[in-house]
């Protein structure tokens, strides 16, 4: 009885590890930039274009560590090769993996290789701050990173790239870690508050600005937590904010 429990583990494990899957991002200038690839049943394939969007772009980013910031940038980095695996993918963009969003099934499709797939995460991130919860704002894009403008910069603006960083909580802003160097990257930000990133808020082209440094903006993230009751629940609410 024991032996058999023993493989009927491993064959789990072995099917498990047969049909496991993961996303790749390749021909671009950088690991966040590139044609999509998944990886399913031991081999590396390629995604079609058809319904694929924003939202779908959002998962891919997330599946790779670079938080809820995706674009899809179109057949930017060419043809795959040999499988396609998904079709009609449809997200809401909240999904963990892009296997969870509704599609034809694997392998399931009628689309050439000039229709793969690409997509580009846009990072960002805090620096100079005393904690990852806040410093001047910077956003990757094109292989380099730069600095945000804040002109337009509201609270609402600073709460999308609180929410893209994984802090869920209210935010504030102003320029307290100086200035930056190199790229602005955006300037004219606006946003109601709703988007996933920063990119998908109204600005001007990526590059294009009438700023000097100085007006580099800077983001502070307030958490919150409840501590000293039964439970996460319940007890005395503390909040997390300039380092205190």
């Amino acid at each position: 009885m024991l032996i058999s429990a023993v493989s009927a583990v491993a064959m789990l494990l072995l099917l498990t590890t047969a049909t496991a899957q993961t996303v790749r991002l390749v021909g671009g200038p950088s690991p966040r930039e590139g044609r999509l690839e998944v990886h399913y049943s031991g081999r590396w394939g390629t995604v079609c274009n058809g319904y694929f969007n924003d939202a779908a772009a959002r998962v891919v980013c997330y599946m790779l560590g670079y938080g809820r910031a995706g674009r899809f940038i179109g057949n930017r980095y060419g043809d795959g090769s040999g499988t396609i695996w998904l079709n009609n993918v449809q997200c809401r963009g909240t999904e963990t993996h892009i296997a969870y969003c509704s599609h034809r099934g694997w392998g399931s499709h009628g689309c050439r290789h000039s229709q793969d797939v690409s997509v580009s995460c846009p990072g960002v991130r805090l620096v100079e701050g005393s904690s990852s919860l806040e410093g001047r704002l910077e956003v990757h894009y094109n292989d380099t990173w730069g600095t945000v403008c804040g002109d337009g910069f509201t609270d609402a603006a600073a709460g999308v790239v609180c929410y893209s960083l994984g802090y869920t909580h209210l935010a504030a802003y102003n320029n307290r870690y100086g200035a930056g160097n190199g790229t602005i990257w955006l300037d004219d930000v606006h946003c109601n508050g709703t988007e996933q990133n920063i990119a998908d808020c109204e600005h001007n082209d990526w590059g294009r600005h009438d700023c000097g440094h100085s007006e580099d903006v800077s983001v502070s993230c307030i958490t919150a937590r409840l501590v000293g009751g039964p439970s996460p629940r319940e007890g005395r609410l503390e909040v997390h904010h300039n380092s205190r």
